[in-house]
């Protein structure tokens, strides 16, 4: 039985690495960019204590909000430029300006997560929890792959989905110089090389697109081989925050994650982070698709969202990402199976 964490807070705690010639270890928090939905306050109090009260993947105020996203986290880098996108794009929109579009909360997290938390009511986070439920803090749109929008309309949340995006693909995230010289998934398996994987039991969607590159590049036994090897670790709930701060900690020398995910860690954490390109053939590739939930909340709102995302407006920003856009029939396209 796969384990799903193998590697205790003590052992990352004891990682000790060399980093661009600086001394990283595990007390440190990985230098986020900020995601902000949103200016702060004037004089807004902080609340703040790294790798204890950090909250990366809920953005924005769940009180009184206008519009309520919740999706598949991978795309979490693209939304600080998509979200000043759409407001400038639903003020030109004789149709949408009318919709209130400034207090915009989203969630980044597996969608898994999310959808678990509007079955039961309660999303928890430590000490703190959100209720998730139509009169508090309720998804007006789903942004997630169509194994979850089924799962969504299974639990006649939704109607049906649309497909708006696919991501390029898989890469190795590993540490700035690639000190393994790791240069493909062959090299996964090597005695030396530590490997972080999503969890097929904590995050089933992303580890089977992972696996199916896995299977497609290496063999249909690679992902079991992997997730054998004594020094693999699974990320315990998020892989995208998860397994960089295990590059970062000395824990992991590679990581498979998406495209946009090594190309963003290169793009903004160039002294700790580089990726290994895959060969096209057999990279997986994921697509996005867009719901409108039953009984949205802010409908006006989320009508101009659907719509800004079938737009070319958003399909830029996308691009610019890391991500490529459907064509625009099939943006239009509802599926419900």
């Amino acid at each position: 039985m796969h384990r799903r964490i193998k590697v205790t807070l003590s052992k990352i705690a004891a990682g000790v690495l060399c980093l661009s010639g600086e001394l990283a270890t595990a007390q440190a928090r990985l230098p986020w960019p900020p995601e902000l939905p949103g200016a702060l306050l004037p004089g807004a109090s902080l609340y703040v204590s790294d790798k204890s009260n950090v909250v990366l993947d809920f953005h924005g105020s769940s009180q009184d909000p206008d519009l309520v996203i919740f999706m598949a986290g991978n795309q979490y880098r693209v939304f600080p430029e998509l979200l000043p996108a759409f407001r400038r794009w639903a003020k030109a929109q004789l149709r949408h300006n009318g919709a209130k579009v400034e207090r915009i909360f989203y969630a980044t997290t597996p969608p898994g997560r999310l959808i678990d938390a509007m079955a039961s009511g309660q999303l928890v986070l430590g000490n703190f929890w959100l209720d998730v439920r139509p009169d508090k803090l309720w998804p007006d749109v789903f942004m997630t792959g169509p194994r979850q929008q089924r799962r969504l309309r299974a639990a006649k949340y939704v109607d049906g989905w649309s497909v708006y995006a696919r991501n390029r693909g898989v890469v190795l995230l590993v540490r700035a110089g690639n000190p393994k010289n790791i240069r493909g998934i062959s090299d996964l398996l090597r005695g030396d090389v530590r490997v972080a994987l999503s969890s097929p039991i904590q995050e089933p969607a992303s580890f089977e697109s992972y696996a199916n590159t896995l299977r497609a590049q290496g063999g249909s036994q690679f992902p079991d081989l992997l997730l054998k090897k004594p020094s693999t670790i699974s990320p315990v709930a998020v892989h995208h925050r998860e397994n960089p701060q295990f590059i970062f900690d000395g824990a992991a020398d590679a990581a498979l994650m998406y495209y946009h995910f090594g190309d963003y860690l290169k793009s903004c954490l160039p002294e700790y982070f580089d990726y290994v390109a895959l060969p096209a053939e057999g990279n997986f590739r994921d697509e996005l698709a867009i719901s409108k939930i039953r009984n949205a909340p802010h409908g006006a709102a989320a009508a101009a969202w659907i719509d800004f995302i079938r737009s070319d407006a958003a399909a830029a920003v996308y691009g610019r990402h890391g991500f490529d856009y459907a064509a625009i029939e099939e943006r239009l396209r509802v599926e419900e199976k």
